[in-house]
């Protein structure tokens, strides 16, 4: 056989293993990075110190101080309750909100707030975030980091949605230091569209803003 053919001939058959290689290589990456997200996804986090998002707001009287129980103004489909100091270790304060309309009692949301207000405490929180969640989805902070927020959000096969944020903040005009936020946004939409309708049918919803031509803008402005 002639030693040129036979020499293209096994150039042709390395330049073909090395391009299966890599696309073996390719599928395996692949894999390796779509795995996790898959499991990831199932694991919807629902609980947060203790209290367990979608449970009847009596699971968590045992910290909660019930005397603050109260409606909440901008969300009149929840009612909002805060909890005691260090009812767990690092755990300053922290509030509950559960539904007060079609599914009255359920837990809506948890926001704690940690005592330590540093920064390298943010760090660390998010070094671990990172690795049980993974890398968060959306940035929720301010351009110049004077507030920096990262938000986590995850849905089941049922549909379930929780939104998990971690904010920490040296904003004067924010609440200052580190937080946490878990959310069952499912059943937060739920319950807002079950307080429109019953506005609705009561003809009690939302006033209409006043219009800019009653305005006294004097009164509105700084002086």
């Amino acid at each position: 056989m002639d030693p040129l053919i036979l020499k293209g001939e096994c150039g042709c058959s390395e330049k073909s293993r090395q391009e299966l290689a890599m696309n073996i290589k390719h599928i395996l990456l692949f894999f390796f990075l779509a795995m996790p997200a898959f499991v990831k996804a199932a694991e919807v986090p629902m609980s947060l110190a203790g209290i367990r998002l979608g449970d009847d707001i009596s699971t968590a009287h045992h910290c909660c101080k019930l005397s603050t129980d109260i409606p909440l103004a901008e969300e009149r489909h929840l009612n909002e309750i805060h909890l005691q100091s260090q009812f767990v270790a690092g755990i300053k304060a922290g509030v509950v909100a559960y539904a007060n309309c079609g599914q009255k009692g359920r837990i809506v949301r948890i926001k704690l707030k940690f005592d330590d207000p540093s920064r390298t405490f943010f760090d660390d929180l998010l070094r671990r975030y990172e690795k049980e969640f993974g890398k968060p989805k959306e940035w929720r902070g301010d351009p110049f980091q004077s507030i920096i927020s990262w938000k986590w959000s995850f849905k089941d096969d049922t549909g379930k949605q929780v939104n998990l944020e971690l904010t920490h903040s040296k904003d004067e005009d924010y609440k200052m230091g580190n937080f946490v936020k878990l959310s069952l946004r499912s059943l937060y939409e739920e319950e807002a569209l079950c307080l429109k309708r019953s506005q609705e049918s009561s003809g009690t919803g939302d006033s209409s803003p006043t219009p800019r031509d009653m305005l006294d803008y004097r009164q509105l402005i700084p002086r």
